[in-house]
């Protein structure tokens, strides 16, 4: 295996993952343009050729591209930009000092996911200066917004971006783990309209709450009639927001649930909307004046490496190699910018960064050196 960390280098790729930590580019509202702004040049002092596509209001992706000599389809090397906030809670380390403790950094992004994206960078650098050619082009894509709506993701694709690639990996955290799939999202806004009335007197209204709660008691007795993933196990839901009423002597007439379903490869939004449908339904007959309306306001596919595909066996000897201890091969339950890019192509994709994921949004969050560098040495290794 080659080795791109030399103790020379490792001194530079260290100083470029601070140097990313401490732009601030807290989703909303991003800002990733400043980012952008600042890699593309560092890229370029080492020969790597990039551009910085404005999406308007500060948002940006930026694209870089290493050629290579096959003509084969292009791997794309894709992470972001963004990061959520730092949160209320106090830090031990500020968020956007990137200060460092023995083999941790800390800073907001730290693990979810500026590691993985300066590693990548850094790892195509070393490539281009080190004059090793791979095989296929390397398409490298800092994309901005992953954190709320993918839009630059969704830019990317709307670009044109996606042909010609023929695999992708995404650096999000996997804690040095390779991870073959992840859950993807439905959530689902659930509205039951009533009448008002005066609380002494419920029976001339029609209570909102209620209706809403006879449908969530019915939700969390229901199950998706589907056989767990061998990754990533069975779908989940949870019920995090509910608003309804205008006073405590009012009756309701209005009340409105926020329901976030997490789905396995095989599911879509419609499975979603048919069983609460078939719920609404059932219904009926015991509450006849319900009245209920459902709108889903995101929706992001499942994603999962075609079964057996050469990438995850490839994937699983670099890391190995690279860090001498066992790789662990993996699902899990968060979406990332995949479910976009790929828009339910069926190409192959592995998921793989030197963070954390338990550490993502977290206070405090770090990344170990150790494990950064090493992702260093997976990338340039796997683009070979």
């Amino acid at each position: 295996m080659l080795n791109a960390v030399s103790a020379e280098s490792a001194r530079e790729a260290v100083d470029l993952l601070k140097s990313i930590l401490r732009i601030n580019t807290t989703n909303p509202p991003g800002k990733e343009y400043q980012l952008a702004i600042w890699l593309a040049a560092w890229l370029e002092k080492k020969g790597v050729s990039s551009q910085v596509v404005d999406l308007g209001n500060g948002r940006a992706n930026l694209i870089a591209k290493l050629s290579g000599f096959s003509g084969q389809p292009a791997l794309l090397y894709t992470g972001h930009l963004d990061t959520v906030p730092p949160g209320d809670q106090a830090w031990d380390y500020p968020p956007f000092a990137a200060e460092q403790a023995g083999d941790l950094i800390y800073g907001r992004g730290a693990s979810d996911m500026k590691g993985g994206l300066a590693a990548m960078i850094f790892a195509v650098s070393w490539l281009k200066q080190n004059n090793i050619t791979p095989s296929q082009d390397i398409v490298l894509l800092g994309t901005a917004g992953e954190e709320v709506d993918c839009c630059g993701a969704q830019a990317f694709c709307d670009g044109g971006g996606m042909k010609g690639i023929g695999a992708a990996v995404v650096g999000e955290p996997s804690n040095g783990d390779v991870i073959v799939a992840h859950k993807g999202a439905v959530w689902l806004e659930i509205v039951t309209k009533g009448r008002t009335a005066h609380g002494s007197m419920p029976h001339l209204g029609i209570n909102a709450v209620v209706h809403m709660n006879a449908i969530v008691s019915s939700l969390y007795q229901r199950s998706f009639p589907v056989q767990p993933n061998d990754w990533l196990g069975l779908p989940t839901f949870s019920v995090n927001k509910i608003q309804g009423g205008v006073a405590t002597n009012v009756i309701s007439d209005n009340c409105t649930c926020s329901v976030d379903f997490r789905l396995i490869p095989g599911q879509t939004a419609n499975d979603v909307t048919a069983m609460l449908q078939d719920i609404i339904q059932e219904l009926t007959p015991a509450y006849p004046e319900l009245a209920a309306e459902l709108k889903i306001v995101n929706y992001r596919k499942p994603v999962a490496c075609p079964e057996g595909h050469p990438i995850i066996d490839k994937a699983l000897a670099c890391a190995r190699g690279i860090s001498g201890t066992p790789v662990g091969l993996r699902g899990v339950n968060f979406y990332t910018d995949a479910s976009t890019l790929l828009q339910g192509l069926n190409l192959p994709v592995i998921f793989y960064g030197p963070g954390d994921d338990a550490q993502a949004h977290q206070p405090n969050e770090y990344i170990s050196v150790t494990k950064y560098l090493e992702a260093i040495n997976f990338y340039a290794n796997f683009a070979r």
